[in-house]
């Protein structure tokens, strides 16, 4: 069965190749089954079975009586896939776009990628000009996702027109929509638990809170804390958003740093960038990590396995996300009363930023 499984998958890909580059052209018959079974040596089943994906691809038609022919339009059968995403530079938006290219392009599609830098009119403008590209889909991280977003009514306007929209990493909860999303409470109860059992207490938080995820993982962080029946200090919290993150590290902000993380013998970053920020920031603060002050991120992304020292951190799907978007969005723009709602569960990669008291 394994080796049929191969087989079919093995055809398919030949078939879909030899279209897309045109050695098939649009509208020549496409190869005999009994030719794909003498070629391949697989029975005619297998044949069949490969022929349907194609078909359900929409880059061949079945004609009654004629036989099977490459799809005369094929751009038709080719789909547009809009992926709208906060910011270029973010390390995980790479991995995720990595992800979906590698599925649309296998299956013959196209991606269209915009990026809002996490602000609500670019957003606006970006959707726009993706609805006027015909897109067939859309995968979104929408900007500000612990605010009220001001273009609900657009993505209610493009779900409307029966265009499939896939949510990433968070997702409107006033929408009835799709979305693939880690646990940030569960991934912040998993960074507090695993700082308890070292020992700390005195546990403080840098979150960014403009973005649904910082208040779900500080939640994380509050429900152990009461879990364990340690005090809740808010003084050793500080909330930032995505414009004032650099002032947070800036000359001017050092004493209040420096004030904030006095009371903290470990903290809990937001994301990598910011834990590596902090490292950075760790001798103009006259801190030694994990010495001094543990710390513990979310992402498992290259920088804190390039960061000295390496950073404790809380795993993020990165390319798995992008992969089951783009898998989903393709079955929804078949069946658009179908719906994903997928929840990853993070993992703990300890590294070295985390003392044992």
């Amino acid at each position: 069965m394994a080796n049929n499984t191969l087989k079919y998958v093995e055809v398919s890909n030949w078939l879909r190749k030899n279209i897309q580059d045109g050695t098939i052209k649009a509208g020549e018959r496409l190869v005999s089954e009994h030719d794909l079974c003498n070629d391949f040596n697989i029975s005619r089943h297998t044949a069949r079975s490969a022929i349907a994906v194609l078909e359900k691809e929409g880059l061949v038609v079945r004609k009654q009586g004629s036989g099977t022919f490459v799809n005369l339009d094929l751009n038709a059968a080719r789909k547009n896939i809009g992926v709208l995403l906060t910011h270029t530079y973010d390390y995980t938006f790479p991995q995720i776009i990595s992800g979906i290219e590698e599925v649309l392009s296998h299956k013959g599609h196209r991606m269209l990628v915009a990026f809002t830098q996490n602000k609500v009119e670019i957003e606006r403008n970006q959707l726009l000009s993706l609805l006027s590209a015909n897109i067939h889909g859309l995968i979104v991280e929408a900007v500000k996702s612990a605010l009220v977003n001001p273009n609900l009514s657009i993505y209610k306007d493009i779900i409307a027109q029966k265009i499939p929209v896939i949510f990433v990493n968070t997702y409107p909860k006033r929408l009835d929509c799709s979305y693939i999303i880690n646990d940030d409470v569960e991934g912040g109860q998993i960074a507090a638990e695993y700082l308890i059992t070292q020992g700390h207490s005195k546990i403080g938080g840098l979150f960014k809170h403009d973005a649904i995820q910082g208040a779900l993982r500080y939640e994380g962080l509050i429900n152990k804390l009461y879990e364990h029946n340690h005090n809740i200090d808010e003084n050793r919290v500080i909330w930032y958003s995505t414009e004032s993150l650099d002032y947070l590290f800036s000359d001017e902000q050092l004493p209040q740093l420096e004030r904030t993380l006095s009371d903290c013998t470990a903290v809990i970053c937001y994301s990598d960038t910011v834990a590596h920020m902090l490292i950075e920031a760790a001798p103009r603060l006259g801190i030694r990590i994990p010495d001094d002050l543990s710390l513990i991120s979310f992402d498992d992304s290259h920088i804190s396995r390039l960061s000295s020292p390496p950073i404790t951190s809380i795993t993020h799907p990165g390319t798995e996300i992008g992969k089951l978007a783009a898998e989903n969005i393709l079955k929804i723009i078949e069946n658009f009363n179908r719906k994903i709602h997928h929840t990853y569960q993070p993992k703990l990669i300890v590294r070295g930023t985390v003392r044992k008291i």
